[in-house]
């Protein structure tokens, strides 16, 4: 299972917003939610703690996780489902090949 932190301001509704658009990506593609990935909502002064396989976030809070050992995927919209596909499809598969 790939484990995924969708990062935003808050922590709110943004966030809720985001992680339903990397779920519905992810499901077009036949990935299924708790058996090939898991998505979770984290504001950046909490994201760290989360240990994920991937962030998804904007390049400003990209910045506050440069030492992180997980991989980071950064869209200018967040909620852009075409971008969220293009920018997450093709890390979301090798770290899901990694983790079989």
């Amino acid at each position: 299972m790939v484990k995924i932190s969708a990062v935003c301001g808050m922590g709110l509704g943004s966030g809720l917003l985001v992680k339903m658009g990397i779920e519905k990506v992810l499901e077009s593609h036949g990935y299924k939610p708790l058996d090939d990935f898991l998505v979770e909502v984290a504001d950046i002064s909490t994201a760290r703690a989360t240990f994920p396989d991937i962030f998804v976030t904007t390049s400003e809070f990209a910045e506050r996780l440069y030492d992180v050992k997980a991989e980071i995927i950064t869209v200018k919209n967040l909620f852009d489902k075409k971008e969220i596909e293009a920018s997450l499809l093709e890390t979301f598969i090798k770290v899901y090949e990694k983790n079989k």
